[in-house]
């Protein structure tokens, strides 16, 4: 008869400026406790938490842990990653606030990875007081420029990478030109623009919705679809960046008002949205 188990997913150190975190993959039925220490530093490029990800399925594999087990983890942003993938692996898994067992291994790891290389051993952790604990470990390793070279944590490397965002949104009162077609993408137009970091470098794209490579993850515009001279108009609804006058009373449209405006044969119009909801006096709207 095969015995599900319930794992627990934990990791220390994070708050401690030096050395790497550790994480552990425990049971507390059978006692059993796995754990992998993460790097002060790396240079295949890979992110933080893809690299812990890849830890814990590594102590996964040790551990003979299988789909039909149960796993707490630890909500952490380190774990992020292996959330990710135990969802897309469609495991049984749930957050969890760590406590017994589970935690005190990953405690327990730590400082004997820190006393390993010198620290003192009775300078421990003591009532969960991080701050006095971790602060004692960063002087040690400060008091020595070798130590500090070596037990440092790389903060850079620990950063979550760059991730592109392709944004649905209105191009305003400034005409763009589409990365894509190299064509112009007109004021007041819908838009995707595409926000990325490139060596620190931060980069701004704008694609014709059509000439987008991905779909937008996210929206910012709002269209809206009006009947106009037998017709229909579709446009977006933006702040006035500017006095203009209504296209269908004629009244002044004030800076910071919602506004309609959309082109008709390459032509602006500009009107207050609720021009659309009386007959208007031209009869050149609704």
């Amino acid at each position: 008869m095969i015995t599900l188990k319930t794992w627990y997913v934990e990791d220390a150190g994070g708050g401690c400026q030096a050395f790497g975190e550790v994480v552990v993959l425990v049971c507390e039925e059978t006692g059993e406790i796995f754990s992998a220490r993460v790097p002060v530093t790396w240079t295949n490029k890979m992110g933080w938490e893809e690299l812990v990800c890849n830890l814990m399925r590594e102590l996964m594999e040790q551990a003979g842990a299988t789909k039909e087990d149960e796993y707490l983890v630890c909500s952490g942003n380190i774990f992020h990653t292996y959330h990710k993938w135990l969802t897309e692996q469609e495991y049984n898994w749930q957050t969890h606030k760590m406590d017994g067992l589970a935690h005190h291994a990953a405690e327990n790891e730590f400082h004997r990875m820190v006393v390993e290389t010198g620290f003192p051993m009775d300078i421990k952790l003591e009532d969960r007081d991080y701050r006095t604990y971790y602060s004692a470990i960063e002087k040690w390793v400060s008091s020595s420029p070798e130590r500090k070279k070596k037990y440092w944590k790389d903060r850079e490397v620990r950063k979550k990478p760059a991730v592109p965002r392709y944004v649905l949104k209105s191009t305003m009162n400034r005409a763009r030109t589409c990365q894509h077609c190299n064509k112009t993408i007109p004021p007041f137009s819908p838009t995707v623009e595409l926000k990325h970091r490139i060596d620190g470098r931060k980069i701004r794209y704008f694609y014709h919705p059509d000439c987008s490579p991905v779909e937008p993850l996210k929206s910012q515009l709002n269209q809206l679809e009006v009947s106009w001279r037998g017709g229909k108009l579709t446009g977006v609804m933006v702040p006035c960046p500017e006095a203009v006058h209504c296209s269908i009373c004629g009244k002044p449209v004030e800076p910071g008002q919602r506004t309609f405006y959309a082109y008709e044969n390459e032509q602006l119009v500009c009107c207050h949205p609720a021009c659309f909801d009386t007959p208007c006096s031209n009869g050149e709207g609704c």
